[in-house]
């Protein structure tokens, strides 16, 4: 005889007992890293709240995986229970259900009402910074779809992967940025870019947080994504873009994510980090900026150019590297003409770029760069900056101290150092500092060449 019994009841080794569940997540399809058994895990939750992970291996994934589906009622029998050990738990989940290609899943009928799952709080993108870079912090949002990108291989040591991204906003209207990888790609990424115009609600479970273009969102393996589910707070979701749809049609025609942008980087609400709590463990942080420094090198190459500045406010000082268009925007001039004051033998005139930085403040986006061994020297690069302005003077009130953020790199998100960007200036008021690294351009190009001669002798 089969005993019909809640989640919380049913024991490891238990036999004869039958269950019925909820689909809360059903993930994609993975293999282990150390070995080629692939699994496919899922969430299951009764009336009672009770929630237990479901995993079925290989062979069963085929046979079994197409019946369950997330948001269906089923009643699941014969399925071997067994504790997580506690490295491999996740959701807060301690057991665990291995669905073989004996066990019974039936689908029921019943009209339940369906509810979000209790834990599942979505996070306002106003507080997506915090949450930058962490390897073990990831979060939970809801949101619409506003415009789709195409489909981006990359290569990355001989392997093949896929990306796209979407342009999502909620209520808030902040706008941001989700990445989705791979397997997202070839199923839900369709499914949005198919109905894109018809306001697609997505519920995202267990996204992490990267600086690209400011702030975005990524998948991860373990990410579950569910288009338009039918839940309540999605359908009032999906209402409020029906109403406001010539604001969302705007931002699809102003694609603020195709260039770098100060919405999507900084909102009013995001804490700033003062430059004396800059960690060379932290990948991305926010300051306050001051004091300007000078130019440090230039690629004859592909004609762009490098700049060291120095970063001051009431707290510190460092040097960072500006890189490219953005450099040659902040100081005035261009790569070509660098190197043309330097056949000329000419100073560059920083002079002027510096009078027209002096008395203005900018928000800063620092990513640390190479570091010595021994820790004595940090090189930092500028990710973006932009001006601040009396949107953005209310946060210098809220200065952060102390903060900290895991590092995680993403290659393709993260950018190369030649896109990053950067700006500083003095504060009104104050003089300014002598930088360590403060030097013309003709002495780099100097000292370069007598690096060459001395080779060259030695040969």
């Amino acid at each position: 005889m089969v005993n019909l019994l809640c989640i919380a009841d049913i024991r490891p080794r238990m036999r004869g007992w039958s269950a019925h569940v909820t689909v809360q997540e059903k993930m994609h399809v993975a293999s282990s890293q150390k070995s080629p058994t692939r699994y496919q895990k899922f969430v299951f939750a009764d009336e009672q709240g009770s929630r237990v992970e479901g995993i079925m291996f290989n062979a069963a994934i085929e046979k079994m995986g197409t019946k369950l589906h997330v948001f269906k009622k089923y009643l699941i029998s014969n399925a071997d229970v067994r504790e997580i050990e506690e490295r491999y738990q996740t959701n807060g989940l301690t057991m665990q259900w291995v669905i073989s290609t004996q066990t019974v899943v039936e689908e029921l009928n019943e009209q339940g009402s369906i509810v979000l799952p209790s834990e599942f709080a979505p996070i306002s993108f106003k507080d997506l910074a915090s949450y930058a870079d962490s390897k073990s912090q990831t979060v939970d949002i809801m949101a619409v779809v506003v415009d789709a990108m195409p489909v981006v291989p990359i290569k990355n040591d001989s392997q093949e992967s896929f990306v796209q991204r979407f342009l999502i906003v909620n209520e808030e209207m902040v706008p941001t940025v989700l990445s989705l990888w791979n397997a997202f790609v070839e199923n839900e990424g369709k499914l949005l870019t198919d109905h894109r115009n018809r306001h697609p609600v997505v519920i995202c479970r267990r996204l992490k947080v990267v600086t690209y273009n400011g702030i975005a969102l990524s998948t991860r393996n373990d990410s579950v994504i569910v288009v338009d589910p039918p839940v309540g707070d999605a359908r009032s979701l999906k209402n409020w873009a029906s109403r406001n749809d010539k604001e969302l049609l705007a931002l699809r025609r102003d694609k603020p994510y195709s260039n770098q942008s100060p919405k999507m980087f900084y909102g009013p609400q995001q804490k700033l980090t003062a430059i004396r709590d800059v960690l060379p463990t932290e990948k991305c942080r926010r300051i306050t900026s001051a004091d300007y420094g000078c130019t440090y090198t230039c690629n004859h190459c592909n004609e762009k150019c490098r700049f060291d500045i120095d970063l001051t406010d009431e707290t510190d000082t460092l040097t960072a590297s500006v890189f490219g268009e953005q450099a040659e925007a902040l100081l005035g001039f261009t790569a070509l003409q660098a190197i043309d004051s330097f056949n000329k033998n000419e100073d560059l005139p920083l002079a002027r770029t510096h009078e027209a930085l002096k008395n203005k403040m900018f928000i800063v986006q620092l990513k640390p760069g190479s570091t010595r061994n021994d820790g004595s020297y940090q090189n930092y690069t500028v990710v973006y900056y932009f001006e601040e302005n009396a949107e953005t003077a209310s946060a210098e009130n809220q200065m952060h101290v102390g903060s900290k953020s895991g590092t995680d790199k993403e290659s393709y998100l993260q950018n190369s150092n030649d896109q990053a960007t950067s700006s500083v200036a003095l504060p009104p008021e104050k003089e300014e500092l002598p930088s360590k690294t403060r030097r013309c351009l003709r002495s780099s190009f100097d000292e370069s060449e007598e690096a060459t001669s001395k080779k060259q002798r030695n040969k």
